[in-house]
């Protein structure tokens, strides 16, 4: 029994497991991946029995921002196991090997996954990382508020979405994307499979384009009308970079008055309810499963990428932290700026300023809970003078949010 990359003359075993486990795109669908997403060979890691697949993960090359940042990524999906050798403790094993993966063969520094089962990921290192919401009312409820700012020049224009709305799309979404948290750096084929829905016969998306009054492209929304079990206005995704754009496209959805129900799945980085005329009407769903969980592979590279908000001012401190699946990141660190960078270097001297375990760290550096969340949780142990310099590594601008599952 070995753990290894996946054979070129394997991919079938590979299709055939993951559709065993999730059902969901056929096998013909899933085939197609390799020719488009992944390289076996680099990005698919197997425990193998002799010519048998035992278990199986696959890792997609993604780019994650956070806070103005572009971070590497591995998004980790169809994790399955044979059923006839499962809870042997192989799903785990593997894991731990694909952390070790992304490190040293892939050189990325975090991962993310959308889990089926919560306990196993979060044992070996993920966490948590955001609290996206559902916003759900008839139309009218989303009528937009008299304070949010309109442009009586601009326009809505409504049509069925293209692969060449890639082009006209990606530069709004990556303005809106770069300063926030979680969102993915969209590769060509994630646009055209996942977000515009233009692969394996699915439905393809509505786009509602928003032009201003000076006939620029500043804000798009994607959707889908659904006419049974009943007539309901889903949107994928928002997205505008002026208020004028928001306002316009929210008067837009409220104006679907044959429609019996709109909703729209959106995270906090944007004030959905300040942004309506009366959020009383709006019903919202805060559900945790299927948001997506981060984890920190490397915790050298991920602080030296870091952002620095506020240079100098800022006192050396000695982090330490615990990974028991990870123990390149186990120990004391020495993190500072330098030369308007963060810095994180072993420390050999004196006690830990601060303590933490991986999970924690994750869910601070997403900005999913806060310094002083984490110290009241008892998750985080520190001292009063390090609590300003925790507070400047893990500054965030937005509460982090991704639209995207793979």
């Amino acid at each position: 029994m070995e753990i290894r990359p996946l054979r070129t003359d394997e991919i079938d075993r590979f299709v055939e497991l993951g559709h065993y486990a999730f059902n969901g795109r056929p096998p013909e669908h899933r085939t197609l991946d390799f020719e488009r997403r992944i390289d076996p060979q680099r990005h698919v890691l197997v425990i193998a029995d002799g010519p048998e697949i035992i278990s199986q993960v696959a890792i997609y090359p993604f780019n994650l921002w956070f806070d103005g940042v572009r971070f590497p990524a591995g998004g980790l999906a169809n994790v399955a196991t044979v059923p006839e050798r499962a809870r042997r403790g192989y799903a785990s094993q593997l894991l731990r090997a694909a952390i070790e993966w992304m490190r040293e063969e892939l050189q990325f520094c975090v991962s993310t996954l959308y889990p089926t089962v919560y306990p196993l990921y979060n044992q070996l290192g993920w966490e948590l990382a955001e609290a996206a919401q559902r916003l759900v009312g008839a139309p009218p409820a989303f009528r937009p508020s008299t304070l949010l700012p309109a442009d009586p020049g601009g326009r809505v224009v409504r049509r069925i979405s293209t692969l060449d709305d890639v082009a006209l799309l990606e530069p709004l979404y990556r303005r809106f994307a770069e300063p926030r948290s979680g969102y993915l750096d969209r590769p060509r084929w994630y646009w055209e499979d996942m977000v515009l829905r233009h692969s394996n016969a699915a439905q393809p998306r509505y786009v509602a384009l928003w032009y201003d009054g000076s006939g620029q492209l500043g804000g798009y929304a994607l959707y889908a009308a659904e006419q049974a079990p009943e007539r309901r206005l889903r949107i994928y995704e928002v997205v505008s970079l002026h208020p004028t754009g928001y306002h316009a496209l929210l008067s837009f959805f409220a104006a679907h008055h044959l429609y019996q129900e709109v909703e729209l799945t959106a995270g906090r980085d944007v004030a959905w309810e300040a942004m309506v005329a009366d959020p009383h009407q709006l019903r919202v769903d805060r559900r945790l499963r299927g948001h997506f969980l981060l984890r920190i592979v490397d915790v050298t590279r991920v602080i030296s990428r870091r952002a620095v908000k506020s240079p100098g001012g800022i006192s050396d401190l000695r982090l330490a932290i615990s990974d028991p699946s990870a123990p390149w990141n186990e120990g004391v660190w020495e993190i500072g700026q330098r030369d308007g960078h963060w810095t994180c270097e072993p420390s050999g001297r004196g006690e830990a300023d601060a303590t933490l375990d991986i999970r924690t760290f994750a869910a601070l550096f997403a900005g999913a809970i806060s310094v002083r969340q984490a110290i009241d949780l008892g998750r985080l142990l520190a001292t009063s003078t390090a609590r300003s310099t925790l507070d400047a590594l893990f500054s965030t601008s937005y509460p982090p949010h991704s639209n995207d599952h793979f």
